[in-house]
């Protein structure tokens, strides 16, 4: 598709998260950053390349994208969502958690963003305010469905293993798309050394 339309941004960036997910980052983030030249005022575009160069560990520069998707989108919940993460991947748990709150009070409390949040709060030793976070989704699930990847991320950033492995295993079951990126989350690096870990790598078949 990119070789029939290779102007195209929609196709560059899906190709990109494809390369993404595969641990190719630097090959994903040149394609979004072409994307780019052909839609640069596209929040998806820059959004992909702020979260490319957060799971290729390009912490300057993907700090430098957030801010800039901020100031084109400063009441959008995403753009605090990825500022968040880039926060999370630089340990910088504090300024994460705080923008993540941002993004989940943006978004209505959308569970994604209390997932996220959940991970940021739990690894920053906020466990009490975690907990909280973890029962408002259990509470949502009993209404509707909650990506099991959320569930992943609070049981992860409370230091519970087995929790955070059978959600995983759901995520992947349900083809939840925040999963896919296992290769190269900086997150999961104390979980890397599990054979679980690489059971759910043979799962997504993405084994290195």
């Amino acid at each position: 598709a990119r070789d029939l339309n290779p102007n195209s941004p929609l196709i560059r960036v899906r190709y990109a998260a494809v390369l993404a997910v595969l641990g190719r980052t630097e090959q994903a983030v040149a394609e979004v950053e072409r994307a780019l030249e052909f839609d640069p005022l596209s929040m998806e575009v820059r959004f992909w390349l702020t979260i490319g160069l957060f799971l290729g560990r390009q912490y300057t520069r993907a700090i430098e994208q957030a801010r800039r998707l901020l100031e084109l989108e400063p009441g959008h919940c995403i753009a605090h969502m990825v500022l968040g993460l880039v926060y999370l991947g630089m340990r910088k748990l504090e300024e994460s958690a705080a923008a993540l709150r941002r993004a989940a009070a943006l978004s209505g409390e959308l569970p994604l963003m209390q997932g996220w949040l959940g991970l940021a709060l739990g690894l920053g030793g906020h466990a009490t305010e975690a907990r909280s976070v973890l029962e408002r989704l259990r509470a949502i699930a009993k209404e509707r469905f909650v990506l099991p990847s959320c569930f992943a991320w609070l049981h992860l950033g409370l230091g519970e293993i087995d929790e955070t492995f059978a959600w995983l295993e759901r995520a992947l079951d349900r083809d939840d798309e925040w999963s896919h990126p296992l290769t190269t989350y900086p997150f999961l690096d104390p979980l890397r050394a599990d054979p679980r870990f690489r059971a759910l790598l043979r799962k997504l078949n993405v084994e290195t």
